[in-house]
């Protein structure tokens, strides 16, 4: 049975377990792509490889896997009934699969334990440890721990969980960004082996304390006898959808959501800094780039939690639509960012733009996951896990990045990083074509209005 109450074990589990996995994340989807162009400018003369084509690969391969995993492993959890063995376990495979990317290098010249490896050998060697990773990192984060944290939060404080929850891979980004930037940078001699070592520490520790934190769980509750084929296909039912209308409505939205962001943020950090000429230099770290990022993540991450609060209180489903609205008015700010020319009116505009679209970036979510948590059928979290995850990760990430691609290269304009690799500039027409994608999420945001209004109805009726 469900209790009203969180208590002191479950809330450290949701936020370590939750923070760990996140720096693990932030390793795959933002510091992967830089990894593997480093090791083809570190590759012996004419021993480089096709780093553009490498990394198209990887990252087809990791959400391919990322999703079939979760749909077989949360239905498997549900099938069981044990979601501790699947975290705890998963987690310690997934740190140390994590710090195996340490042992990936063309040069050994800084690493702690030298391998002599050839370019091609290393790029293969990436492959085959993102998918891995990606593996036990969606058996125990996606499917294991999601389904537990649905299954284990009360209904009246799910909003505040999923406040917490959304800001953690902000929270992830910032600490890494600050704390172990710094490893990756030619200062440091590119020391990517110590980087990948500690992210993957820090996961198996969080594995390891788990094991102690996670209570053990009653074998017969919200057990579920369907046979594992039938439950597979269980979310994929026309039935399904008609009786859990607002549960795919919520995750059409984060689909349109999803799509939306994809096409602008995996190009943020390069836009705030090339595209708006916001400079990430100097001795100091807190460059004009640093202040405008720090305030954005830390101010938006606050405010984000007090969305959760909000939803809890007044409902839900009433924020979808502001929080759309606020998402579009910083997508508005992002939009005229490179035409501030005064350098101190660009760290201020900056700030206030990054800040207004972070807050609708995670409030979305933040409302819509907990509504989705909320809408789950009792004894089949793991396998629903797998069905957001066709919508909130495998096609979004299908769609978004190709058409934010497609905007930077109409702009023509380019620029030359660390390791003399030519890329677009990211374009600020990038965002103005996210608004247009995000407007149609105003659509099925009134039908759950509606509907949730005709449930309550029928509550109130009995």
């Amino acid at each position: 049975m469900q209790n009203n109450k969180l208590g002191i074990r479950k809330r450290l589990i949701f936020i370590l377990a939750g923070i760990a996995g996140q720096f693990a994340w932030c390793i795959e989807n933002m510091y992967l792509n830089s990894y593997i162009a480093y090791l083809n400018f570190n590759a012996p003369t004419g021993q480089g490889f096709d780093y553009s084509l490498m990394i198209a690969i990887t990252t087809a391969l990791s959400a391919i896997t990322a999703t079939i995993t979760t749909l077989l492993m949360g239905t498997l959890t549900d099938k069981l009934n044990k979601r501790k063995i699947f975290i705890s376990v998963g987690y310690i495979v997934w740190g140390i699969a994590t710090a195996s990317f340490g042992l990936v290098n063309v040069n050994n010249a800084n690493s702690l334990i030298p391998i002599s490896m050839s370019a091609s050998s290393a790029a293969i060697m990436v492959i085959v440890i993102d998918c891995v990773m990606t593996f036990f990192g969606s058996t125990s984060n996606d499917a294991a721990f999601n389904s537990y944290v649905t299954r284990n939060t009360p209904e009246n404080k799910r909003g505040k969980v999923e406040g917490v929850l959304s800001i953690l891979p902000l929270i992830a980004m910032l600490i890494i960004f600050v704390g172990l930037n710094g490893l990756t940078t030619k200062d440091a001699g590119y020391r990517w082996d110590i980087f990948f070592y500690i992210i993957g520490a820090i996961v198996i520790v969080v594995g390891i304390i788990s094991i102690f934190l996670i209570p053990k769980e009653e074998k017969e509750e919200c057990k579920n006898d369907q046979k594992f084929f039938k439950l597979l296909v269980e979310g994929f039912k026309p039935s399904t959808i008609k009786n859990n209308k607002i549960l795919y409505i919520s995750l059409l939205i984060l689909f349109i959501y999803g799509v939306s962001i994809q096409i602008f943020f995996p190009y943020l950090m390069i836009y705030v800094e090339k595209t708006a000429a916001i400079p990430n230099s100097g001795t100091s770290i807190l460059t004009p780039f640093a202040i405008v990022m720090a305030i954005a993540l830390l101010v938006g991450s606050l405010l984000s939690v007090i969305v959760g609060y909000l939803g809890d209180k007044f409902g839900k489903e009433k924020l979808i639509i502001p929080s759309i609205g606020i998402l579009i008015v910083g997508l508005v700010m992002m939009f005229f960012m490179p035409y501030i020319k005064n350098d101190v009116g660009k760290i201020v505009y900056g700030s206030i733009s990054c800040l207004i679209m972070i807050l609708g970036y995670v409030s979305i979510p933040t409302i819509l996951n907990s509504i989705v948590r909320q809408e789950i059928p009792k004894s089949k979290e793991g396998v629903f896990m797998g069905v957001k995850m066709i919508f909130v990760v495998a096609l979004p990430m299908c769609i978004g990045p190709f058409i934010g691609d497609a905007m930077n290269k109409i702009s023509g304009l380019t620029y030359t990083d660390d390791f003399g690799t030519v890329s677009y500039v990211p374009s600020n027409y990038n965002y103005l074509v996210a608004i247009g994608v995000v407007l149609l999420a105003l659509i099925p945001a009134i039908f759950i209005l509606k509907f949730s209004k005709e449930k309550g109805e029928k509550v109130d009726e009995k």
